[in-house]
């Protein structure tokens, strides 16, 4: 089947369409931590790392790092909502595709969530380790 796509009319570049983009953008954003409670516990484990980094005074280099990671874990939980809204747009019964493709978004953040545990536990365990010494 062949599937016929509507050329895009290309309209003048435009500042005002610019700043309306990023509204919707920001209307995803309050989405994604009032509705998507995975979201909140990310944002919970953001604070606490933001909080250890003060503590610890963790170098310009580890806090790039850590802000890297969160920033792709969010981004990560984003997408996965997003093709989780978008399956469900297509069919809320049981299909084996749809199924599969929300496994792998999943998968996504928990590899995304992983990565930054383990930049965490790099960055921290040691530090820890010489407060205790």
């Amino acid at each position: 089947m062949e599937h016929k796509i509507k050329n895009k009319v290309e309209e003048p570049f435009s500042f005002k369409k610019r700043l309306e983009s990023f509204r919707y953008a920001f209307k995803g954003f309050v989405w994604l931590f009032r509705f998507e409670h995975n979201s909140r516990i990310h944002l919970f484990s953001l604070i606490a790392v933001t909080i250890a980094g003060f503590f610890f005074q963790i170098s310009k280099e580890e806090w790039a790092l850590l802000f890297i990671v969160c920033g792709f874990v969010f981004a990560a939980e984003a997408f996965n909502s997003s093709i989780e809204f978008l399956a469900d747009e297509v069919s809320l019964e049981k299909r084996d595709k749809i199924g599969k493709s929300k496994d792998l978004a999943a998968t996504g953040v928990l590899i995304a969530a992983f990565t930054a545990l383990i930049i965490g536990l790099i960055i921290f365990v040691p530090k820890i380790i010489s407060l205790l010494n």
